[in-house]
């Protein structure tokens, strides 16, 4: 008997265990149609939001990422609306939705994006996928000459040329005095709060430029140049990482005309060889931070070439957001280089002068014989720049700084009865002329009017025989947003420069 019911003994957990799996998979298969069911009636819905806010405002094809928690039909443009307006483009994959803005945003501002009809691929509900995203505010960096003392006071109404008040201390979200041992200074100043940190400091700077994560920095006197690459950490000077000392071409020599790519992938500068007391084999050389960081002269056949005599240069800089650099010669030729040598030089013709470049940089702004004229550098066609009635009554015109495909401000000024230049700054579109309401005092004069890199502000040198000053003011008002007691700031190295820029 007892062997007749060992085998009925054992079926029975087995039993049992096959019961209680099958109402466990039951349980399952009922939640998970459910969950469709109910995933069908509400639609899709947003997991996640990814976007850069310090990117959106200084780069143009920045993206935000919109993650559904499930896959999507394709979505168009006309199912996403940016709150206020900013043009950009749309693309959908999976359950991705990327929204790309054609130019910068606007600082410190919130925009909403929401996406109408979203569904999920042969389910008929639909939903809308709504989020607010916010940008980043924006911080300039500033040269401090050793006699200075960047100005304390920021504000949203005024007039460039008056400073503020200087602070005392050298932490961040406060004024700094000048730095220690007659050191110029490199300083970040924001906006949207006073004062100012100190970057990095040392002896006779003369140009500095961001470079990633790290500073470029030009110093010196008197034909003997140095170039530093300065890493930084917490946007400040990284006290463990020493300073790079970069060998250049010659024992002796003076640099100018700093560039850096956007990418932070190389940069560049004018070289002079003063080993002899004079400056000879003047040109331009460019350093690939992916090699060894030696300085490599660009030939006169447009191309980077160790050992080779330099092309002489003008004027250049960088094609935004390119590893091309746009050159004038010192004989007014026109060359486009590829300072990574992957590909030739293209010659654009001649012009006396670069101003500057459009949008996203596919279009410069150059001076010739005729007018002044927008280039196209991917054809070369030239189409004459928009100079209506207003623009150009003037016997000093200086130069043009674009703020975004229609717009531009320009310096201008008439002779005094005592020889001096009465200047002042126009804003300009393709119908009108008005002056912007910034004011120059009588005893100084603009050396630079730099736009921010989304053409929101604008930074306006001026300088005196006592002081320099920069005014960050609005673009479309003058209206000032805070006052430096610095030399230059660093939105002004998009600007092609040259010896005889000031």
């Amino acid at each position: 008997m007892s062997t007749d019911r060992a085998p009925e003994l054992r079926r029975r957990p087995r039993d049992r265990f096959r019961r209680r799996l099958v109402a466990s998979l039951t349980v399952f298969v009922l939640v998970g149609a459910v969950a469709a069911v109910i995933g069908a009636q509400q639609g899709p819905r947003l997991r996640d939001v990814t976007y850069d806010p310090s990117g959106l405002v200084s780069r143009p094809a920045q993206r935000v990422i919109l993650t559904a928690n499930q896959a999507l039909q394709r979505v168009s443009a006309g199912d996403v609306t940016v709150t206020p307006a900013a043009a950009h483009t749309v693309t959908s994959s999976g359950n991705t939705i990327a929204v790309e803005f054609a130019g910068p945003l606007a600082y410190d501002r919130s925009y909403e994006i929401a996406v109408a009809g979203v569904r999920a691929p042969g389910q008929p509900a639909t939903s809308e996928l709504r989020t607010t995203i916010r940008t980043g505010s924006t911080d300039v960096l500033a040269l401090v000459p050793a006699t200075s003392r960047t100005s304390g006071t920021s504000g949203t109404s005024g007039t460039s040329g008056t400073s503020g008040t200087s602070g005392t201390s050298g932490t961040s979200g406060t004024s700094s005095t000048a730095g220690s041992a007659g050191k110029d200074r490199i300083v970040r100043r924001s906006l949207d709060a006073g004062g100012a940190t100190t970057v990095y400091q040392a002896a006779d700077i003369t140009e500095y430029a961001r470079l990633g994560r790290s500073l470029v920095v030009v110093s010196g006197t008197d034909g003997r140049s140095a170039v530093d690459i300065v890493s930084l950490a917490g946007g400040v000077q990284d006290p463990s990482a020493p300073v790079e000392h970069l060998t250049l071409p010659t024992a002796e020599g003076r640099v100018t005309a700093l560039h850096v790519a956007d990418d932070g992938a190389s940069f560049g500068f004018e070289y002079a060889d003063t080993t002899t007391g004079q400056s000879r084999d003047v040109g331009l050389y460019v350093v690939d931070m992916t090699g060894t960081h030696l300085p490599t002269a660009v030939a006169a056949d447009g191309k980077p070439t160790a050992g080779a005599v330099p092309m002489t240069v003008a004027q250049w800089a960088y094609v935004p957001r390119t590893e091309r650099a746009l050159v004038r010669t010192g004989s007014d030729d026109l060359v486009l280089v590829d300072v990574s040598g992957q590909t030739d030089p293209v010659r654009l013709g001649s012009a006396t002068y670069l101003h500057g470049f459009v949008g996203t940089g596919t279009t410069a702004v150059v001076e010739t014989g005729a007018g002044v004229v927008r280039l196209d550098l991917t054809d070369g066609k030239r189409t004459p720049l928009a100079a209506p009635p207003g623009s150009t009554d003037a016997a000093y015109l200086g130069r043009i700084a674009q703020l975004d495909e229609d717009t531009y401000v320009r310096v201008v000024g008439d002779v005094r009865p005592d020889g001096t230049l009465a200047q002042r700054i126009l804003r300009v579109d393709a119908s009108r002329a008005s002056r912007l309401p910034v004011v120059v005092p009588a005893d100084a004069s603009i050396t630079a009017v730099c736009p921010s890199p989304n053409g929101q502000f604008l930074a306006v040198a001026t300088k005196s025989a006592t002081s320099d000053l920069v005014s960050i003011v609005d673009a479309s008002s003058g209206a000032l947003e805070a006052s430096i007691d610095a030399a230059s700031v660093d939105w002004c190295g998009a600007l092609p420069s040259g010896d005889e820029i000031s």
